[in-house]
């Protein structure tokens, strides 16, 4: 009773504590449940609940009690009574909450206690970051002090100048000196043997460890070994015999992590792209092959590939053919019906596609991409498609809108549809010139850098975020793609070949030419205005016309002035013994057609060569420029004034204007009496003749020269050969040695080979001339592959022809701005880009200074020509001045005039009432001029100052103003027509076409002089965009070890954090060397000698230092000199010192023991000051994108806000990421922190991985005979050119034509039999004159047929008969020599028995005999 009592009691206080009852007699919020319900009693617990809950309460976790006291305590309440239980279960509950509470007392206390600990800790990293300060002030002024006492030139100071130039020429040398690629090799696939030529990284993607391997390619394992196999494979027996090193090991590497990639998920569920950047000679063609055989070897038997031209599909069959496959179907899309395809006729294999097929459709709106997705899903289901879709060329697909919010090419459009069609499939992108800048790389959406997971939600923001961190985020874009295993990019060493700007200077003639051309533009410019005027037509459209015109006919002009130049530079080739490739991209076909044309109308045939010029102008002035009245233009009565005009404004047929139709006639007969050149490649075909230049472009007809001296215009497929099928046959007589000359326009920069490879007859050396630049960087790169490609005897010579005209400077920078871009994006370097053209990199004004440069000379031609104009009125008004120069009269006056208006009234009362007069008409005068100008101080003035260059003498400052006003770049007062024109260099630099020679070279050398000025300006205010860096010094080292700070979920790319040790002092071996160094150059002296350049030692503090000198002219006082301590290291920032304050303040030192003793007791004491701590984050860096700019974001400084991308070495290691402050690192970490990527880090080890020292030296060897090998193939073909050249010589003199037997390049491929021989290596030993006649040679001199593989096969199985293996010596290992050898020895000797030749049959796939022994066998 006493226990229900209890129980009441407590139900009663819980009421009271949750409120009054309801309506209903309910607790509020209880439903309104009655109240004799909610007093009814609860059950009451058992003895086994209330002992569980003691239990609980003491034990672990509540309580805590001791095990003795816990077991006494539980044994006690076993004892009791449940009222006594119960009792004992609320102290227990009692003694719970007041445990509780006090653990939340003492939570709190240690909570306020770290509070305080960090606020202490916070103020005292204040007191210490700003006692470090301080320091730092008092030492940099300390450092200063003695800087000055010792008498060091700073480069931050403006008044420097020469000191800023000196030490920029110095930076800009060790910049083209440095190495920009690296020998490459594979680093953690170990398939297959090296490469047939050697092949390149750039530095920068050469530091960067591509991820581990965890991919097997189900490829037969003669190909994955190298070796020759195929036909008896028990495990592949569908594979056809293959030669040794069909794919070597980069190209294996490719298959492997294309492999790898494709086994992964992007975030948004999509299947991983691959990205294959290589370059010419690495065999992307084989490569493509190779992955597609991968994708069919695991049961993927379809895929697609998408190229550029219907020609290469015979080149893709025959990459299937060396690989062993030659039974896989390809199917050419472009000669297939439209609609569905017959599975039984097109069934399994590779569909190959053109882009051009790949936007076609029918009349009936069947499109070729449809066909390609059915074809593709045999299932039906296309997103259950998961073989192989390969772009090749994928360059051509760049230009997609995605960032712009407008539309793209339908070409970009069709290659992101079907990928979206397709999201299972295998995707891969190859080309070598994929992107010049970020906005091409909106088609690689497989590659999931952008996107649902990723930092960036779509390719806008991507684009956007890439390009405004600067060309660094683009290299750091190259260098993470291949650290997440999507991306390799390698190309073929530039080793032997070279390259040269050559400056075309145009003579009296030409000059007067171009000037003439000049005037006739400008008049149509001033007729286009005035006609536009008369008609009442919009002046827009013609405008824009008119200056597309002006560019494309100066440009053509310049090529027309510049085939000259070709043409002896072709000749002069051809007589040291070389062959000529010119490039160029137009063939001025579309302005021919037009001008045949406009003969048939007239009834007359065209009989001469057309001028391209003068076709454009022509097109301008007979087409656009307007001579009828505009619909609705009023009339020159002011309207209509009676009934016959009220019915003319409803007559279709337009009004001529009697004016404008005489200023056009007019405008004809001017062009007609211009003798423009004709265009440039008829000029050089025209020279040489069509007999002699192997044409491959794009054109159909083209002009010919008879016998009579006429001209002709007839097509160019002569002798049965097919329109297709024309540029296949003059490239093979340029490489058989038929034609010595070779033109390539932009239709033949793809998938054509013109080096000089050995298994052609035509192996002399290529001159490659580019007579016309290119817009984009990747056609330039394309052409220059034409002639660099692997398996050549020798390396091509290039030749950049560029005029002395100011204006086309505006091509060559437009190629070097996107050559910069397109190596930082697919070479992680922005010097990678240019390959052999690094000469291209100084005319890249298109940057930031370059901007800069044009504004700053706007600005100061505008106010400079103000004031030269106004003292020239002053000088007229006054005539105060002595033959030309001015009296202090006339400079009063002017200072006067030039005075604010409430100062100015001052002075002006103070002088002579007869000059007060002048004063005021002189500022009346300017303030006409001055009237109604819009032009506003610059706000690069603020920064950068004013311009100290000036025109003169070659230009006056108001010629210059009258240049820009007639460039139409700045209006009749000084100012740009909008603010976006103050920075737009390409509009500069193409009305810059349209002045006279002189004119335009004048402007545009003061415009350079500007630009050099603003970037040695911005160089010592420190707003150059950083490069990448390297980061060396004395010693480089790793302080701690590497640290994984991010693992990404997908790819498992690890970003890492290296921190290094630096030594920035410079040990006395190091000064030795930079001295030696020094003494090389013939003007420097040393102390030693009488000069200057040598140890020296301060008379103030007895510290010593190295001068080295580094300008040796001007006066001997001002000479420079560069400072070297122990503490100062080469690599750090120089310092300089003038002669005179080196004489004056310090004494030479010659004594090597006192020399020794004092650098090397300084270099002892400053160990601890001298050694740096460096912080590198490297690996995959996008996937951490958005932390890292937050964390560059929160830096204090200026400089810690950029982007640096820095590259170091270690233990000969190379490694390359961003460059962050330790501070930048921490709070890096905190961000990253609890996110998927660090918690997937955690336990992670990285160890930097050091060359194998053996694998060195295997390389090395296989480097020295692979060079060794191309040397003995390099002279047997000069041996043979020799005997060629004797053999002719003798036929000549023999005037006979005597039976002989046939020679290897028979016909059309080269010398030898009959008067069709060109000669070439292949077919002049002495060995080959009498050799038997094989099936080979049969199946070559058969009639030809219409099989182009048959052709090619027959070219090939010849080729390999060559007694010297030349067909297959291509190919770099000694299994493959010795079996193209072995081939070639003959059947007498074969069947003779003799034991070493059956031992050497027996032991070819052994290497038991090397290439000397080979050697002496076959002699």
């Amino acid at each position: 009773l006493q226990m229900r009592r209890q129980l009441q009691l407590q139900q009663q206080q819980q009421q009271s504590r949750h409120g009054a009852p309801s309506a209903y007699g309910g607790r509020p919020g209880s439903g309104g449940m009655p109240q004799q319900q909610q007093q009814q009693p609860k059950p009451q617990p058992t003895p086994q609940q209330l002992l569980a809950y003691a239990e609980r309460v003491m034990g672990p976790g509540n309580l805590g009690l001791p095990p003795e006291k816990f077991a006494k305590n539980m044994e006690a309440l076993r004892q009791m009574s449940l009222p006594q239980l119960y009792q004992h279960a609320k102290m227990l509950k009692d003694k719970l909450d007041q445990h509780k509470l006090m653990q939340r007392q003492q939570v709190l206390q240690q909570q306020q206690q770290q509070l305080m600990m960090q606020r202490q800790q916070a103020q005292q990293q204040v007191m210490q970051q700003h006692a470090l300060q301080q320091q730092k002030a008092k030492q940099a002024a300390a450092e200063e002090e003695e800087r000055k006492e010792d008498g060091i030139v700073q480069t931050t100071q403006a008044v420097n100048s020469d000191a800023l130039e000196v030490e920029t020429a110095e930076e800009e040398a060790a910049i083209a000196s440095a190495p920009v690629f690296r020998a490459y090799r594979p680093l953690k696939v170990k398939y297959g043997l090296s490469h047939p030529e050697p092949i390149v990284e750039s530095c920068s993607m050469a530091s960067v460890e591509p991820p581990d391997v965890f991919y097997r390619p189900g490829l037969p394992s003669s190909l994955l070994s190298g070796r020759r196999g195929g036909g008896n494979d028990p495990l592949h027996p569908e594979w056809l015999p293959h030669d040794s090193c069909a794919l070597s090991a980069a190209q294996l590497e490719a298959l492997v992590y294309a492999g790898q990639r494709h086994s992964q998920q992007n975030p948004d569920d999509t299947r991983g792209g691959f990205f294959i950047g290589d370059g010419t000679g690495v065999g992307k063609g084989r490569e493509i092959a190779s992955i597609i055989l991968d994708n069919v070897a695991q049961g993927r038997y379809r895929s697609i590939w998408v190229s550029l031209s219907t020609a290469l599909y015979y080149d893709a069959k025959r990459d299937f053919r060396d690989l062993g496959r030659a039974d896989i179907n390809v199917y050419p899309l472009h000669k297939l019906p439209y609609g569905p395809l017959d599975p039984a006729d097109y069934g399994d294999g590779v569909m190959f596609c053109t882009y051009q097929s790949l936007i076609a459709q029918n009349k009936h709106s069947e499109r070729r991409i449809d066909q390609l997705v059915t074809w593709a899903a045999a299932s039906g289901d296309p997103a259950r498609f998961e073989g192989c879709i390969c772009f090749d060329e994928a360059h051509r697909a760049k230009n997609l809108a995605l960032d712009r919010g407008g539309k793209g090419t339908k070409t970009g459009e069709m290659v992101l549809g079907i990928q979206k069609q397709l999201p299972q499939a295998r995707v891969l992108y190859v080309s070598a010139t994929a992107a010049a800048e970020v906005k091409d790389l909106g088609y690689m959406s497989r590659l999931g850098l952008w996107g649902r997971g990723t930092p960036f939600p779509d390719f806008s923001t991507f684009a956007a975020k890439i390009e405004r961190a600067g060309v660094g985020a683009m290299e750091l874009l190259a260098m993470d793609m291949k650290a997440r295993g999507m991306f390799v990019s390698r190309m073929l060493a530039f080793t032997g070949c070279s390259f040269e700007v050559r400056e075309c200077t145009l003579d009296q003639q030409n000059e007067r030419l171009y000037d003439e051309a000049v005037e006739l533009w400008d008049d149509m410019l001033t007729a286009l205005e005035k006609c536009v005027e008369m008609c009442g037509s919009d002046g827009a459209h013609p405008l824009r016309l008119y200056w597309g015109a002006h560019q494309s006919f100066f440009k053509q002009l310049l090529n027309s002035i510049k085939a000259r130049n070709a043409i002896d530079e072709t000749e002069e080739a051809l007589r040291q013994g070389k062959c000529v490739v010119i490039g160029l991209l137009s063939t001025g076909e579309a302005k021919a057609n037009e001008a045949a044309e406009r003969e048939n109308r007239a009834g007359r045939e065209l009989d001469s060569e057309v001028s391209t010029p003068q076709e454009i102008a022509r097109s301008l002035i007979e087409q656009h420029l307007p001579t009828t009245r505009a619909e609705g233009a009023p009339r020159d009565g002011g309207g209509l004034t009676n009934g016959f005009e009220l019915l003319d404004q409803y007559s279709t047929v337009p009004e001529a204007v009697p004016e404008a139709v005489q200023i056009r006639d007019k405008l004809l007969r001017r062009l007609d009496a211009i003798d423009m050149p004709s265009n440039a490649l008829d000029l050089v075909i025209g020279h040489f003749g069509v007999e002699h230049v192997a044409e491959m472009t794009g054109r159909k007809m083209r002009f010919v020269k008879d016998g009579a001296g006429g001209t002709r215009w007839e097509a160019r497929a002569q002798n049965g050969v097919s329109q297709d099928q024309i540029n296949i046959a003059e490239k093979d007589a340029f490489m058989g040695g038929t034609k010595r000359v070779a033109i390539i326009s932009d239709a033949a920069s793809s998938g054509i080979s013109l080096h000089a490879d050995p298994r052609f007859a035509n192996t002399r050396q290529r001159l490659h001339i580019t007579l016309e630049l290119a817009w984009s960087a990747d056609k330039m790169l394309q052409q220059f592959g034409r002639t660099h490609r692997s398996n050549q005897i020798t390396a091509p010579h290039y030749v950049l022809l560029v005029s002395n005209v100011g204006g086309e400077k505006r091509f060559a920078s437009s190629v070097a701005r996107r050559l910069e871009m397109l190596g930082a994006i697919t070479r992680g370097d922005r010097r990678g880009g240019h390959g052999a053209a690094a000469d291209l990199v100084q005319y890249n004004l298109d940057t930031v200074h370059g901007h800069t440069a044009l504004a700053l000379m706007f600005d100061a031609v505008a106010e400079k020509s103000e004031a030269a104009a106004l003292w020239e009125r002053a000088l007229r008004m006054l005539q105060c001045h002595r033959q030309g120069v001015p009296t202090l009269l006339g400079l009063a006056v002017v200072a006067v005039a030039q005075k604010k208006q409430a100062q100015g009234n001052r002075d002006v009362a103070r002088l002579p009432q007869g000059l007060q007069k002048y004063v005021l008409k002189l500022r009346e005068w300017a303030s006409q001029r001055q009237s109604g100008s819009s032009r506003q101080r610059p706000q690069e003035r603020n920064v950068y100052g004013d311009c100290p260059k000036s025109p003169t003498p070659k230009m006056s400052w108001t010629t210059a103003g009258e240049v820009l006003k007639r460039m139409r770049v700045l209006n009749a007062n000084l100012a740009t027509q909008t603010d976006a024109d103050r920075h737009n260099i390409n509009k500069f630099l193409n009305r810059l076409l349209g002045l006279p020679v002189q004119t335009q070279n004048a402007l545009f050398e003061y415009y350079t002089s500007v630009f050099k000025w603003v970037v040695v300006t911005a160089k010592a205010t420190g707003r150059l965009e950083p490069s990448i860096e390297t980061i060396s010094g004395e010693s480089v080292s790793l302080a701690t070890e590497p640290e994984v700070v991010h693992k990404e979920p997908n790819s498992s790319a690890l970003t890492v954090h290296y921190t290094l040790s630096v030594d920035s002092g410079l040990s006395l071996a190091s000064a030795n060397g930079a001295l030696t160094e020094a003494l090389k150059s013939r003007a420097v002296k040393s102390t030693q000698q009488g000069g200057a350049t040598g140890f020296w030692q301060q008379t103030r503090s007895q510290r010593l230092i190295l001068a080295l000198e580094m300008s040796s002219g001007g006066e001997a006082g001002q000479r420079l000199f560069r400072v070297l301590r122990p503490t100062l290291h080469t690599s750090t920032k120089p310092q300089y010192i003038r002669h005179k304050d080196l004489r004056a303040r310090y004494r030479p030192v010659t004594g090597e023991d006192e020399i020794s003793r004092a650098w090397q007791g300084e270099y002892a004491e400053s160990e601890k000051g001298r050694t740096q701590e460096k912080h590198l984050l490297c690996g995959a860096v996008l996937p951490i994108w958005n932390a890292l700019t937050t964390t560059l974001a929160g830096a204090a400084s200026k400089a810690g806000k950029q982007l640096l991308v820095r590259r170091a070495e270690v233990n000969g290691r190379p490694i390359i990421g961003v460059s962050l402050s330790k501070e930048a690192v921490a709070s890096l970490k905190r961000q990253l922190d609890g996110s998927a990527g660090a918690e997937a880090a955690r336990g992670t080890h990285v160890t930097l991985r050091e060359d194998d020292p053996q694998e060195t030296e295997r390389l090395q060897k296989e480097e020295l005979r692979r060079e060794q090998k191309r040397q003995r193939i390099k002279q047997r073909h000069q041996l043979d050119e020799q005997e060629r050249t004797n053999w002719e010589r003798q036929r000549d003199a023999s005037k006979r034509g005597t039976a002989h037997a046939p020679w290897r390049d028979d016909g059309g491929g080269g010398g030898g039999g009959g008067d069709g021989g060109g000669g070439g290596g292949m077919g002049g030993s002495r060995r080959e004159k009498k050799v038997k006649r094989t099936e080979a040679a049969e199946l070559w001199e058969a009639p030809d047929s219409d099989s182009d593989e048959d052709d090619a096969q027959a070219e090939f199985v010849f080729a390999s008969e060559d007694e010297y293996g030349r067909g297959t010596i291509v190919d770099d290992d000694d299994d493959n020599l010795v079996a193209a050898r072995a081939a070639s020895v003959d059947a007498a000797l074969l069947a003779s028995g003799d034991a070493r030749l059956a031992g050497f049959v027996a032991a070819e796939d052994d290497d038991q005999f090397d290439d000397d022994d080979l050697m002496n066998m076959l002699e």
